[in-house]
Formats: structure tokens, sequence, C-alpha cells
């Protein structure tokens, strides 16, 4: 068995280990101490290693696999209407806080990454768009080490410098025995990285430092400079000790303090540690902390805070007549952990519970210092919920029981109003007033064909739901003026099978309110007489007036490993980014101005993409 299908089969383990949550119990006693929540309801912090292995040893759950866990056709065109200079950021879900991406500008360069390597390329001027650099796994580990694979996560763009964040796996063999199933034999030195590299010379990106935290990558977000890094690491033995996290400096590394690690006391298995670390992208300053709990699953942060969220089962999971059913109806609840953030100071302020599991992270959002979240809830019996949750996390105001037998297919938050969609058979979106937090009320409904699984504002009272609908990607325009009475007033579906990134990674989408133009990446299927595959841009024109109007599509040429992912404007040209090809279009017309393949593969019929 050669070095890669070792590492492979330890990866299968990782997915295996971080499916498996179970466990009973609520508090726990060690040496006559109540391990619960602090009296504020926050976090507590351990006192000593001993404390801490304690705590695994009466909190790990039965089933204990973490221990080897590694976590518009007649559309006008949308021109500039200022003739100003402008360029597209990634769309995100909060103003001011940035999201990591494959594709980022800062309006001069375009940076993409594609089989782990990230390349950079002058956009300008179109016609002659070129690669000027390329950054590798060696640049971006900043050494060489040929045990390590590195798979890069997204880059941020920030004052001159790119910032790329990716996870490495790398093992450490223990008294000459390198057995990768026996993993008490060996250390797994996996760890989430930061790489800062000077791109004011884009042509010749330096490195400035690499800084990182045990634990695969689970997402990360930037404010002023400052990336929030969020890692998972199992909680794992190695000749009998429990392995600590870990930091990262280059290629030095130094274990975590014991004041530095946090613990959920009601937790119902101890599976993991979540890894927080915040770096000045300026000058590499970091801190860092972890908290001893279950896998964490949805994070969002705003402003001010960073929230974690890991599931609980009250009830007991049962199987009655071939489906699941749940002994509990109240079987599944969503553990929440508020840590505040300002600069470098990250501190766990708050925790806080509610009934059901979050969709993702557009089921929460906070404003004025409350947090709204919307769950579905049980196994056995669907229905929906809205929370209202203080700033210390506790419970100020619920809406349940909404849609039985459904669930959440997608969910925004816009000011005081949460829209919300749930699918079984039909769409229904919910119109839901936050004015009171106290009590959220349904004010209006509607029910349509099809559902949606991604929401975006596109003006004063409209509402873009981007979806599905008989296996084809589907449009809606949502008329939202009256919130008691919401209609679509235009839709555009396919006329062929097809899926939409847009759908479940909302950086796909490119609007722009100005043009009023929406842009995502189309993978169409066509089964009629020889299968048929095309991936493209398709443009659209989104107004009040019109409605949804396809402007035009863009095409690269499509196969299996050249799919438009993202796209970008910089001044009055439309750049659509694929895995190899870049496409430069004008946005007087949408004719094509350049093109430019940026990377190349080597394909292997038996493993797929070796390198190019």
């Amino acid at each position: 068995m050669t070095m890669d299908d070792h590492v492979k089969a330890a990866l299968v383990l990782c997915v295996a280990s971080i499916m498996v949550l179970g466990g009973t119990i609520a508090f726990v006693l060690l040496n006559d101490r109540e391990y619960s929540l602090s009296t504020d309801g926050s976090l507590a912090r351990f006192a000593s290693y001993g404390e801490l292995e304690q705590f695994v040893d009466q909190t790990r759950s039965d089933d204990d696999y973490s221990q080897y866990a590694l976590d518009e056709s007649a559309a006008r065109s949308p021109a500039l209407l200022d003739g100003s200079s402008s360029y597209s950021t990634t769309n995100v879900q909060v103003v001011g806080v940035d999201e990591a991406d494959i594709v980022k500008t800062d309006g001069e360069m375009i940076y993409a990454v594609s089989d782990n390597t990230v390349t950079v390329i002058a956009a300008h001027p179109a016609e002659d768009m070129e690669k000027v650099a390329t950054i590798n796994k060696t640049d971006i580990l900043g050494f060489e080490n040929d045990d390590a694979r590195l798979c890069v996560s997204g880059m941020y763009v920030w004052s001159g410098k790119l910032i790329v964040v990716s996870n490495v796996y790398e093992y450490l063999e223990i008294d000459g025995l390198l057995d990768y199933w026996l993993l008490s034999q060996r250390v797994n030195l996996q760890r989430s990285l930061v790489s800062v590299f000077d791109v004011t010379m884009p042509s010749s990106p330096q490195l400035e430092f690499t800084i990182g935290i045990s634990g695969w990558h689970l997402t990360s977000r930037m404010i002023d400079g400052v990336v929030y890094l969020v890692a998972q690491w199992g909680v794992y033995e190695v000749s009998g000790d429990i392995t600590i996290p870990q930091v990262w400096v280059e290629d030095s590394r130094e274990t975590l303090r014991i004041d530095q690690v946090y613990y959920d006391g009601e937790t119902q298995g101890t599976d993991a540690f979540v890894n927080l670390m915040a770096i000045d992208a300026s000058n590499g300053e970091h801190k860092e902390l972890s908290v001893m709990t279950g896998f964490a699953s949805t994070v969002y942060m705003s402003q001010d805070s960073l929230y974690l969220t890991y599931q609980k089962w009250v009830g007991t999971i049962l199987w009655i007549d071939g489906e699941v059913g749940a002994e509990d109806e109240d079987s599944t609840r969503t553990t929440i952990h508020k840590v505040a953030v300002d600069g470098l100071s990250m501190e766990p302020v708050a925790t806080g519970n509610v009934k059901g599991w979050l969709l993702d992270q557009f089921s929460m959002d906070e404003k004025d210092g409350l947090l709204r979240v919307a769950t579905t809830t049980s196994w056995a019996s669907l229905e929906n919920n809205v929370y209202v949750l203080g700033p210390d996390m506790s419970l100020m105001g619920s809406l349940e029981g909404l849609a039985p037998t459904e669930r959440i297919y997608a969910s925004r938050f816009i000011g005081d109003t949460l829209y919300l969609v749930t699918f079984r058979q039909i769409d229904p979106l919910f119109v839901i007033d936050l004015k009171d937090p106290t009590s959220p009320v349904v004010v209006g409904e509607l029910k349509i064909p099809g559902f949606s699984s991604y929401l975006h504002q596109v003006g004063e009272g409209l509402l873009l739901g981007i979806g599905s609908q008989d296996g084809r990607v589907k449009l809606s325009l949502f008329d939202v003026s009256d919130p008691t009475a919401p209609t679509e007033m235009d839709n555009y579906v396919l006329d062929s099978y097809s899926r939409t990134e847009a759908t479940w990674d909302h950086k796909a989408v490119l609007y722009d309110p100005v043009r009023s133009m929406l842009v995502i990446p189309i993978y169409s299927y066509n089964y009629t007489v020889d299968y048929s595959y095309s991936s493209s841009a398709w443009v659209f024109n989104v107004s009040g007036e019109t409605g949804l109007t396809l402007w035009g599509k863009i095409s690269h040429d499509a196969d299996d490993y050249n799919n438009v992912r993202r796209s970008l404007y910089i001044d009055d040209t439309l750049y659509t980014v694929a895995d190899t090809t870049i496409v430069a279009s004008s946005l007087t017309d949408l004719s094509e101005l350049g093109t430019l393949t940026y990377i190349t593969h080597d394909y292997d019929e038996w493993y797929g993409i070796l390198r190019g």
C-alpha cells in the first residue's frame, strides 16, 4: 500500500468519525466538582491537564470513533450608470464580514484556486489576460515537505495581501513504526493553515508568514484584516495521552496551554476540540482558544460575535415500521456558543439551546445584539421553529410548529423580517415579522410549485429565490412589498435538466444592484437522444418593472473538469471563471473580449486529475 493509499484510508476514517455523534448524559461530576456551564452561562476553562483527561473519560461518546478523527431574450444592457471604476466582491452574508472563496479580485488581478494551486491573472486589458504567477504547495507551506498533502479551502484579498486558507495532512512516525490502522503508533499533524503573501508585485508573490492550528478547516471569516479561523480536531490518544491541539508557526509547533481550553459541561459526547484562531494579516500576531464539545456544524459570524453550533439528542431515536422515529418528539437540540470578538480578542461569553437543527449559516442572524434562529425539529415528525435569543443567549421569543411534515430549504433574515422556505411537495414562502422579538409572527404566506434553496434581496420589496422545479433550475422573483400578501411576480424555469452551484454555495452568486444584473453558473443535462452536458454562466436582468429576463449565456469549453464556478466584474468587463479557463465579456453586449486557459490538468482514467 502506497503513502497516498494510506492517507486516503485515514481520510475515510475521518469522514466516518464526523458522522458518529452520540451519548446521553447532560452533567458529570469529577472530583466533587460539577462540570456544567459557569454561573453566567458561558463556557468554563480547565484548570489542569488531569481535569481535562477526567472530563474526556466521563463524557466521551459511547460509540467513540472520534479518537480516529483527522473533521434579461431582449434585456437591456446592464451597463454602469455613472461610469465609475468598480469591481465586484464575494457575495457574503454579513456586510463587513468577508468570507473565503476560490476566486477573488482586487480590481486589477484575479486570483483563482484550481487543483490546490493559486493562479494570479492580470485582468487588464481583457483582450490580453495573462497568467503572471503560480502559488503552489511549497509556496503555501513555506518549506519543502514531501510527506504533507495540502488542500486549498479559499482565499482573501486585503490591502496588498493575498491570504490563503488551506488544510494540511501530515503524519509523524513513532518508534520507527508507521501503521495507518493502529493510530496509537503515529501522530496526526493535520492543521488548518493561513498563509499571507505580499502581492504588491503580483508577478512575484512573497510569503510573509504561515500560521495554523490543529484540525481540519471548518470555516473562516475576515474583519478589517483579522482572519478568524475555525478548525475541528478529534479527541484521540497517542500512547495513552490525549493529544492537545497545537499552534503552528512556519514548520514549528507549540501545544495550547490548558487555560486556553474551554469546555461545555452539558456536552453529551466530548468528541472534538473546536479550535479558534484570530490572525492579524498585517503582522502575524495571533491568539487562539479551544472548546471541548461535540463536533461543530454551522458557524455564523456578525461584526461583534462568532457563533459555534453543534447538535445534541435528548430523546431516543428508534426505528418504527422501517422508518426513523423518536421516543421523545423533541429529540434534537442545537447548542449555540457565543464568542465575543474584537480584533485579536476572542472570549466565550454565553451559551444557549434551541429545539431542532440548523440548515446552514443563513439559519442564524444577529440584530441589535439579538440572535434570531430558524430550525427544523425532530426526525420522526418534522416541523419548523423560529427563536429569538437575548445577548446572554436566553430565550426571548419563539414561533413553533410551522409547516408540519416539511423542512426548511432556505431562510433569509432581512432587517426585522425573516423569509422562510419550507418544502415537501410545494414551496411555501413564509414572511415572519420579528419587530417584537418576544413574539415572532407569520404575517404572510405563498405556495408555489418547486422550491428555493437560496434567497437574496434584489431591491426594495423584491426577493429573489434560486432553486429547483422538476429537476430544473428555477428562479423566482417575489414581490414582498406587502408582507401580508407576498406574490411570485415572475419566474424563469430552465427547459432542461439542470442544477446550479448557487443553490448550495451563495458565493457562486453575482448580483449587481447598479446594473440590476444576476450571474450564476448553470450545469445542463440532455438525455433525449444522446447524453450531452454543458456548463455556462447565465446572465439575467432582474427588475421590478420587467421581471426576470435572460440577457445571455457565456459558455466555456465544458467537460467534467472545467465547470464554470464563479463570475465577477471589473469596470465594464464581466469575467466568468471555470476550473481551467477564464472568459472576459463586454458588459455592453456580452461579446467575448478574451479567453485564457490559466491551468491545465493531466487526467488518469482511474485516479482523476494528477496535476498539470
